[in-house]
């Protein structure tokens, strides 16, 4: 069973290569993976759901790996190199009218991360204070993940790297101390 969703799947992705998912139907993707309407419905709901899918199968369900202040960075550069490797398919996608899924796939994961971050750096930090925290640094990398790969990845991969781990490394803490002595 999961071999033709994943088969589906790669089928989509190679689709995607020289088209956005908007002009991408079930019958093409279906005949395309060679398998039959039937069974693309047996496995997905429509063909937004076999993004949805590719995009958590590839790349999303390995980031649980990096939620926390020492691994963090490696979770973002998963993501560049997901996004390096597959650029056409990532950039089809935010092309799409289904720009938003991959924003909140992103934006999802590494919201995750980030709090992760915030309740090791200070646990006693209030729940407010640190999905605010949150929100604002997910935010934040998703645009620069965005604008990375709509300026077509022209910063190293590593420069990137480097970039937001001055940003936000320092500034979390910073945040964090601020606002718990606001709170005394």
């Amino acid at each position: 069973m999961k071999n033709t969703k994943l088969k589906l799947s790669n089928a989509l992705k190679e689709m995607m290569e020289t088209q956005s998912i908007d002009h991408i139907t079930v019958n093409q993707l279906s005949e395309f993976a060679n398998v039959s309407r039937n069974t693309f419905y047996y496995h997905f709901i429509d063909i937004h759901d076999a993004l949805s899918w590719t995009y958590n199968h590839e790349v999303i369900e390995q980031l649980d790996n990096y939620q926390n202040q020492q691994y963090w960075k490696d979770g973002i550069k998963l993501v560049l190199d997901y996004i390096e490797e597959n650029q056409k398919f990532c950039l089809n996608t935010f092309r799409s009218l289904n720009r938003d899924l991959l924003n909140h796939f992103l934006y999802e994961h590494l919201f995750s991360m980030v709090v992760e971050v915030v309740d090791e750096i200070n646990d006693e930090c209030s729940e407010q204070l640190r999905d605010e925290i949150g929100n604002f640094y997910s935010w934040a990398i998703v645009a620069q993940i965005v604008q990375w790969l709509v300026t077509n990845l022209t910063e190293s991969k590593e420069e990137f790297l480097n970039r937001m781990y001055t940003m936000l490394h320092t500034t979390i803490a910073h945040v964090i101390e601020y606002n718990m002595n606001l709170d005394k």
